[in-house]
């Protein structure tokens, strides 16, 4: 008679390995001016589709309607002529090659009407929305200001309450809001979409290559046994052991750290021993996730040291 087998205790799947290795990205203030870029791109393109167009008249310029039908409506424009653009038109008409008048005057209008191959009459683009250009421009100011000027604790707060209060009261004004942007409007801010986009374009090229290549020359990489530091572009790396090093996080600028920042924070690491050293690196995204999976990957090394 043979005897049974014995059960063999079930062995559990094996895990996925453990995480041995945490970057840390230090970026610099250029990393806050992402709505600069963002808001250019969006405006060109309220600016492309609404499909209005500029013209550039003299001061004196008379507009009447002289007749409509079938959905049409025909102007007419009465301009001063400078003496500069009188004499181009007069060689013009004598055949003696005067250069081309500026694409957004009347003059090339007139042409772009009477040639059907010219293009378009008016090609410069821009928004009829009064708005768009003073709330670039207010944006433009606005992160400038936050990316130089560090508001930290109770200035934060204070700042960001002022801008509620007076929200707030514009509101409770009657046509309070209809009132400021006529006032406002009176400034004739206005940007085409060449111009969008010429912002939107510089700034984005300056912030990629400052997030995808000079940011990631700054860098704390935490193992479980050592961190690497490389504080400056350029820099050595120094090597520190991971026995005694306090984190701290401080992520009290509300502007900076919260709004534009991806709830980033500026990191302070304190070395243990006779030498110790406070390295800061400021700018590093989502630092409260980033900080919980660097205390993960340390105690791994506790479990290891204490169960031999």
């Amino acid at each position: 008679m043979t005897p049974a087998p014995t059960a063999q205790p079930a062995t559990a799947p094996p895990g996925p390995p453990a995480r041995r290795e945490i970057t840390l990205i230090s970026h610099s203030m250029l990393f806050y001016w992402w709505p600069i870029w963002a808001l250019g791109f969006l405006f060109a393109l309220i600016t492309y589709f609404e499909d209005s167009r500029l013209a550039i008249v003299p001061a004196d310029t008379k507009v009447q309607v002289t007749g409509s039908g079938k959905g049409l409506v025909t102007y007419t424009v009465n301009a001063s002529e400078t003496e500069a653009e009188a004499v181009d038109r007069a060689n013009r008409e004598r055949g003696a090659g005067a250069p081309p008048p500026r694409s957004d005057t009347l003059e090339a209008a007139r042409e772009a009407t009477a040639n059907p191959n010219a293009g378009a009459t008016f090609p410069t683009r821009v928004s009829q929305k009064a708005w768009l250009g003073p709330l670039f421009c207010v944006v433009l100011l606005l992160t400038v200001i936050v990316t130089n000027v560090p508001l930290r604790g109770l200035w934060s707060f204070l700042v960001l309450l002022l801008i509620l209060i007076l929200v707030l009261i514009i509101s409770i004004v009657p046509r309070g809001w209809e009132s400021l942007l006529s006032a406002v409007r009176g400034l004739h801010i206005y940007i085409n979409m060449a111009g969008y986009l010429f912002i939107a374009t510089a700034v984005f090229v300056l912030w990629a290559i400052s997030v995808f290549i000079f940011d990631q020359r700054t860098y704390m990489r935490v193992t479980p046994g050592q961190i690497q530091v490389c504080e400056h572009i350029g820099a050595s790396i120094r090597n520190f052991d991971t026995t005694g090093l306090a984190f701290e996080k401080q992520r009290d600028d509300i502007f900076r750290h919260w709004l534009l920042g991806f709830f980033s924070g500026d990191l302070v690491v304190k070395t243990a021993g006779a030498s110790s050293e406070t390295i800061r690196l400021p700018n590093v995204l989502f630092i409260s996730w980033r900080l919980e999976q660097v205390q993960d990957l340390l105690r791994q090394k506790a479990t290891v040291v204490n169960n031999p």
